[in-house]
């Protein structure tokens, strides 16, 4: 069976430059007031803030947002080789999270704050997941007004969450496109990476594949998992539809020599987890299942009813690309409930193939045998219905993509979640910390504050991360009840080896410092003790 794209390859800038030049133009554009509506909550969230208050950063899944803040912190600090700073004794040993802490070393030379680095990263790896979008769409598409109306739902659309009821689009921000250029620096880039990996394998280009590969290993470890089972589960709908077919394939080439290109890097993030036991003790914690399935059917709601129709439609069609959206959805769903620990993260870009496969089901749906003509013909009775259909389609899918800027633009409002927020004094008693004290030094503070501390103190504490803290429900209660005064102090001091001791209204929420303890930094209602 002859194969139309695999004859004659055509990379997405060609297709569209082939036709109108002016599409890049509007994608670029269009792409930028796309990131801009997503930056849109951090611009009020900045306005609005209290006086009283400052802003940590990250708006969306905070805790690891704080994460991430520390990762780059280490990298600002000089630093190439990650620690865990939420786990008071790990000594830093591993090239991990390279992309973040090369954000911090970035920040650095150019003279930007982390909080602002962050923000531009996630502003240009938005843009730039938009704009290569736009060249997958191409393959897809043929007509300039089907390719952005496709690229209009997958920057924008959601799914049911706004009805209220339990949903993937409104919990799981990889598994929507808006959602991860709104949430952080690093979702979108991986899932651009993805994007032009998967066009690299159709082309025949090993070169810009491994590359790809190697860029999406090392922003999203687990990551390379989910595009090589899409390849590999694209290569075998590829030999069950021509089994005869017995010459390697290009695509088979470019998906082996880019399978390896990155396997001694992924070898070494294992290895390196395995050998140290406390990155083995946070690995154990790392654990995001996924939720029921029913939440990924709200999650991309009226969606997944049309991406049955246009799955028939793509293998009808019988294309590469349309081969391997089929194959990139089924690849996905089977990841999600594989038994792996990190499932939820397989939804990374899945939105995509479920969206233009539903585009592809929307070109193909048939007009109800009771419509009227009103004496048109049937064609516009066709053009008429669908275009209406469509219509009905993106009214329901975008209520969710408001919502979640309504949402994280009232973040400022009272009470505002603690952890989004430190106080005025609070952040000096960071600032103290950061300006006085060697890196390595552990500070003992409230589980909230702990958050903070790694990325704005530039401290370690004893805990502040229920995954990167090891032991951290353990360590998390011992912490509270020290707090409390229900246990003995000096114990837990000595064995963490704690330099100083944060007290502020987070932990005063618990009870009252010793009378003993010696003070060296006092602010407002915050007080930083030197440890007995």
């Amino acid at each position: 069976m002859r194969n139309p794209q695999s004859a004659t390859p055509q990379s997405g800038a060609q297709a569209v430059d082939n036709r109108q030049s002016s599409e890049w133009r509007w994608v670029a554009l269009a792409a930028i007031g796309v990131v801009l509506l997503s930056s849109l909550p951090y611009f009020v969230v900045g306005l609005t803030t209290p006086a009283d208050l400052r802003f940590g950063g990250a708006l969306v899944n905070p805790i690891d947002g704080q994460s991430y803040f520390a990762k780059m912190r280490q990298g600002y600090d000089g630093a190439w080789l990650f620690r865990l700073p939420f786990t008071a004794t790990d000594d830093p040993d591993a090239f991990l999270f390279t992309y973040h802490i090369g954000l911090g070393h970035l920040a650095r030379v150019i003279g930007l704050s982390l909080t602002a680095m962050y923000q531009l990263a996630r502003v240009l790896g938005g843009w730039a997941l938009l704009v290569t979008l736009y060249a997958w769409i191409a393959r897809v598409f043929d007509s300039a007004a089907d390719r952005r109306r496709a690229w209009l739902f997958v920057a924008l659309t959601s799914g049911l969450g706004w009805m209220g009821i339990a949903s993937s689009d409104v919990a799981i921000p990889e598994s929507n496109t808006f959602f991860s250029i709104l949430t952080n620096a690093h979702f979108a880039a991986s899932t651009a990476l993805m994007l032009i990996l998967f066009m690299a394998a159709l082309d025949g280009s090993w070169l810009r594949a491994a590359l790809a590969a190697i860029g999406l290993a090392i922003l999203q470890p687990f990551a390379p998992i989910a595009a090589f089972a899409a390849l590999g589960m694209f290569l075998l709908l590829r030999w069950v539809r021509q089994p005869s077919h017995l010459t390697p394939l290009p695509q088979t080439i470019v998906t082996v020599v880019a399978g390896l290109s990155i396997t001694p890097l992924m070898l070494y993030f294992f290895f390196a987890a395995q050998r140290d036991p406390i990155l083995q003790g946070w690995a154990a914690q790392n654990f995001t299942p996924s939720p029921s399935p029913i939440e990924y059917l709200a999650g991309y709601g009226l969606m997944w009813l049309l991406t049955i129709p246009g799955a028939r439609r793509a293998l009808k069609r019988d294309r590469d690309v349309d081969l391997l959206l089929v194959a990139w959805v089924i690849a996905s769903v089977l990841l999600l409930y594989a038994p792996f620990p990190l499932q939820r993260r397989f939804s990374l870009g899945l939105h995509i193939p479920i969206v233009l496969l539903a585009m592809m089901g929307l070109k193909s749906a048939s007009v109800p045998s009771a419509a009227p003509l009103r004496g048109g013909s049937s064609r516009d009775a066709s053009h008429n219905w669908r275009k209406w259909l469509r219509g009905v389609v993106f009214i329901v899918s975008l209520p969710t993509t408001l919502l979640l800027l309504i949402a994280t633009s009232s973040a400022a409002i009272r009470p505002p979640d603690p952890r989004l927020f430190f106080s005025a004094h609070e952040s000096a008693a960071f600032d103290w910390l950061r300006g006085n004290l060697p890196h390595d030094s552990v500070v003992l503070a409230a589980p909230e504050t702990g958050l903070f501390l790694p990325a704005w103190a530039d401290t370690r504490v004893v805990y502040g991360h229920p995954f990167e803290t090891v032991d951290a429900e353990n360590v998390r209660a011992r912490v509270e009840r020290f707090f409390a005064g229900s246990d003995d102090r000096s114990t837990l001091i000595q064995e963490y080896v704690v330099d100083y001791i944060f007290f502020g209204p987070r932990e005063k929420r618990f009870g009252v410092p010793e009378v003993d303890w010696q003070t060296v930094f006092s602010v407002g209602d915050v007080t930083i003790y030197r440890a007995p």
